[in-house]
């Protein structure tokens, strides 16, 4: 349907009063603005209805709303913004709207290893990996991923860019409380954060759909490196991944060619884990069949 200002307008001030649909046609346009992002006209109509829709808040009787006015004027002086730019604005509007789930109502057959005042670290195997999350969108994957990373022992997250932090209450939610036992921090700039585990002797591993890149099992996880995931939609720059030591990706059968993010840590983590573990385990192997007791041992048994 071709754009209309004065009909969406009219459908913005039907629902401007009430909390929950404002925000939720808030939501639609911006999930419109991206859908047709390369039309640059009606692109800029849209952002143009954005503006002035988020404007009109600023004295709304919702506290969430008025926040989002605040939007605005620091974010949408100049239409002619670039996708990211865009993306960063969309992300508060989104989180606003979005309720998450309620984890605490699903069925917990064990308890968790500590109660959070330390018992938790003693009980907790943390593996040299560390977690590098490039422009994540959504605060619900960013919290599925601190439980997974406390799952997976990873000692540190880096999160950057727009990456919703733990200060996010649906990061929080999300979490359960994972998000107190994984060291993180977070990076304005991804490819410094790279730049920088680079030089500290850190190799950082990149997990891509990049064709010829070999899979995830085929790959020889060095100990001691950092796994970069990137963002949902538009997944890692190529700038990044040449700074990456590799580039690597997980079999894809299907229709999509691509997963969920969190979903494709937890894949790929237990596979950096199994190499690990393999590794010591045919490394103390090796040290207990050269042990002098057990090569003579052999001696006497073999005679």
């Amino acid at each position: 349907m071709p754009f209309s200002r004065d009909d969406e307008w009219k459908a913005f001030e039907t629902v401007r009063k009430n909390r929950d649909a404002c925000i939720s046609f808030l939501v639609k346009l911006a999930q419109r603005i991206e859908r047709e992002w390369d039309d640059a006209p009606t692109r800029l109509g849209r952002l143009g209805l954005l503006r002035d829709a988020l404007e009109t808040l600023s004295t709304h009787t919702h506290a969430d709303c008025r926040e989002l006015a605040a939007l605005a004027p620091r974010m949408l002086r100049d239409l002619n913004c670039d996708q990211r730019h865009f993306l960063n604005l969309a992300l508060p509007i989104e989180r606003k709207f979005s309720k998450g789930l309620v984890d605490h109502d699903f069925l917990v057959t064990t308890d968790d290893g500590g109660t959070g005042t330390g018992a938790a670290a003693s009980t907790a195997q943390k593996q040299p990996l560390t977690l590098v999350l490039d422009h994540l969108r959504s605060a619900f994957n960013v919290g599925a991923i601190f439980r997974t990373a406390d799952c997976l022992g990873i000692s540190r997250l880096v999160l950057c860019g727009y990456t919703a932090t733990p200060d996010d209450a649906q990061v929080q939610r999300t979490t359960m409380g994972a998000h107190a036992h994984v060291a993180w921090e977070w990076k304005k700039n991804t490819a410094a954060a790279v730049d920088e585990l680079r030089a500290a002797g850190v190799p950082v591993v990149a997990l891509e759909t990049v064709e010829g890149a070999p899979l995830v099992d085929e790959y020889e996880w060095p100990s001691g490196c950092a796994l970069l995931l990137g963002n949902e939609r538009h997944g890692i720059d190529a700038a990044l991944l040449r700074k990456c030591d590799a580039v690597v990706r997980l079999p894809a059968l299907g229709v999509k060619n691509s997963m969920n993010v969190g979903v494709a840590l937890g894949m790929c983590g237990h596979e950096i884990l199994r190499q690990w573990r393999a590794k010591a385990r045919r490394a103390a192997a090796a040290e207990g069949d050269g042990a002098p007791e057990k090569r003579a041992r052999r001696d006497v048994d073999s005679g």
